[in-house]
């Protein structure tokens, strides 16, 4: 078990913490990309179909409170079913652009252990961004994983509590989450096995959220790094010649070759980022939305609970949960924003003035270039910092007029 989670420990090497969180998960799913050849896992279709299931079941199940006009039951029904929704669509995805998510995180990879960029600055970006990043993706996985176990032990719970209390009339089982199922499930014998499957379709949601969502920032964070790395390449280029008035033509020649090749790999930084960004366009677009609903969903039941401790605590939990997806998706889309425009900075504070005016054209167009931020962005809104703060200004406006109404 501790190997498993040797990357929330400080001193371990870069291989540790690169894509730790999103393997673990993705692994235990059969979601992992993998090589590009590799035959597509057993278990990621049975994890499919399980959490189809329940998605269908859960989903018929809050139309039908609706239906009664049950509205409290129909949103702690409707709040984990769009959760489990977008999370199919996730798995589907994931199978879809399972060979290109392969080619993306190899040429990820190829360019952040170039044998190119070892210098010992480089080598600390590295390792500073992927533990960064490793441990940013444990704490929506956590806090997943604390909500649907919540949700798998409530009804236990509250059965101790009866028991404990000798009321034994008001006894009665219900399944963690509520799903329309066969009257022949939820009797003896079959209703444990019945509980056991329900709960389990909470968990292949927390870590498909976990694999997928951590599999976007951690993407993010290592483009950051790489944009990093780029920018003490451009410095350690250009640092011999920090005291010279004027170069020789073998030094303006070597400089040039390597500006030459700081521009084509800044090209193929920007190339994988917007690569990267069309393949989780959807998967974007679609978490923002159910993270919305979710919250909304939540919030309410919370506000409705009034004193119901159990429930409330169930809710503080699922909207915290909610709103680490969030931060990892406006965080990572910061985090690129912010890095790819620095390089402009780095590039100006250099002594390009010691270059031939033919050859300053490589600094312009470098400049140019890096001065538009890299964006994450999907139809109608881009994931960073400011979105995230603007969601939760809105759940703040939301909840005091809801507050000024009881």
């Amino acid at each position: 078990m501790s190997k498993w989670f040797r990357f929330l420990q400080r001193d371990q090497q870069l291989d540790v913490y690169f894509f730790a969180v999103p393997r673990l998960s993705l692994n235990l799913m059969g979601y992992w990309p993998g090589e590009t050849g590799d035959s597509l896992p057993w278990r990621s279709l049975i994890h499919f179909v399980i959490l189809a299931i329940g998605v269908a079941t859960e989903l018929h199940a809050g139309m039908r409170f609706l239906d009664q006009k049950q509205l409290t039951l129909a949103l702690e029904t409707l709040c984990p079913a769009g959760t489990s929704a977008v999370t199919l669509l996730k798995m589907f995805l994931m199978l879809h652009y399972r060979r290109d998510l392969s080619t993306m995180w190899h040429r990820l990879r190829r360019l952040l252990f170039d044998p190119n960029w070892e210098r010992s600055e480089q080598r600390d970006i590295r390792l500073r961004y992927s533990a960064m990043a490793a441990r940013i993706n444990f704490w929506p996985l956590s806090a997943g994983f604390f909500t649907c176990t919540t949700y798998n032990l409530k009804p236990i719970l509250i059965a101790l509590v009866l028991c404990l209390q000798k009321r034994f009339e008001d006894f009665v089982w219900f399944t963690p989450f509520n799903m329309t199922m066969p009257n022949v499930l939820l009797s003896s014998p079959f209703f444990p096995l019945t509980y056991i499957f329900i709960a389990y379709t909470g968990y292949v949601t927390i870590f498909m959220f976990g694999g997928c969502d951590g599999f976007y920032f951690e993407f993010c964070a290592h483009l950051s790094a790489l944009f990093e790395v780029l920018q003490a390449e451009i410095d350690s280029i250009f640092r011999p010649y920090k005291d010279l008035l004027e170069l020789s033509p073998v030094q303006l020649y070597t400089l040039e070759q390597k500006m030459r090749s700081v521009i084509i790999r800044h090209n193929a930084i920007i190339d994988l980022a917007r690569f990267f960004r069309d393949r989780y366009t959807i998967i974007t677009l679609a978490h923002f939305v159910s993270a919305a609903m979710v919250i909304g969903f939540s919030m309410v039941n919370l506000l409705t609970l009034g004193n119901n401790g159990l429930g409330a605590m169930l809710y503080v939990a699922y909207t915290i949960a909610a709103l680490s997806q969030l931060l990892v998706y406006c965080y990572g889309g910061t985090l690129v924003a912010e890095s790819s425009t620095e390089l402009c900075q780095a590039m100006f504070s250099c002594p390009w003035q010691l270059l031939k005016p033919h050859q300053r054209r490589l600094v312009q167009l470098l400049i140019l270039r890096s001065q538009r931020p890299i964006s994450m962005a999907v139809p109608f809104f881009s994931p960073s910092l400011a979105t995230f703060a603007a969601i939760l200004h809105t759940s703040g406006s939301i909840i005091a007029l809801v507050k000024s109404f009881q």
